[in-house]
């Protein structure tokens, strides 16, 4: 039997990478009438993965190429529920805080823990990557939070035409790595769309969940980019 090393490990950008200062947007609704707190938006992000993954399950594997306007939906209206928006305003709402997280500038927390494991992983010799569901912006943004440095590869879903989890744009990143799907690794925040995308491509995937919106879920799961490493001294998961 062919035994493949882990050579390449690729990463989801939003919310695994860099995060939104969600506490500048739940400020932002507090002034407009509606307090919010981090936390509604911790609780809005637990719904939305959950009613992506449910509807991508009913699908069957019948994968659109675009599919992050789905979970925004969700994410949005269980917000709205949290802060207790009334319908008249719910709209207006929904628009602003969309544009807020369209901006790509507003992902500009990075932990401090970030930078320095991405540089632990280059100097073991992996071939680091970003595959990420964004705006045509996502590496200008790594470059201005000084972490695109790390990265041998930038994929972003609105330069290349397609997003996770359909498994063409997984299979473009391990052409430019040069790998087979079994010599590399995903870590991303978003079971259906990171780790289950990742394994239609033949990739092993890592889930990294910080918000507890998986604490059942049926693979390597991590609350801490450091975390990964004791998954890689003890062999990348099947």
């Amino acid at each position: 039997m062919k035994r493949f090393q882990l050579r390449a490990i690729f990463f989801d950008a939003g919310n695994t990478l860099i995060h939104p200062r969600v506490e500048e947007l739940a400020r932002d609704l507090t002034e407009q009438g509606y307090p919010a707190t981090s936390e509604d938006f911790w609780v809005a992000e637990r719904a939305g993965k959950a009613k992506l993954d449910g509807w991508l399950q009913i699908r069957q594997g019948k994968l659109p190429r675009a599919i992050e306007h789905y979970y925004w939906r969700e994410y949005l209206q269980a917000l709205m529920d949290r802060i207790r928006a009334p319908e008249s305003e719910r709209e207006h709402l929904m628009r602003h805080v969309a544009e807020r997280f369209g901006d790509i500038t507003l992902w500009s927390n990075v932990f401090p823990e970030t930078a320095p494991f991405l540089e632990a992983l280059r100097a073991g010799g992996y071939y680091l990557g970003v595959i990420s569901n964004s705006n045509g912006t996502i590496e200008e943004q790594l470059r201005r939070v000084d972490l695109v440095r790390h990265f041998d590869t930038v994929l972003d879903s609105a330069l290349v035409g397609v997003e996770k989890p359909h498994p063409e744009i997984f299979r473009m990143a391990l052409a430019r790595a040069r790998v087979e799907a079994a010599e590399a690794l995903f870590v991303g925040d978003t079971y259906a769309i990171d780790v289950g995308g990742a394994q239609l491509a033949g990739l092993r995937g890592v889930l990294i969940d910080r918000v507890g919106a998986y604490p059942d879920a049926s693979c390597p799961r991590i609350t801490a980019l450091p975390d990964l490493d004791q998954i890689l001294t003890r062999g990348a998961p099947s």
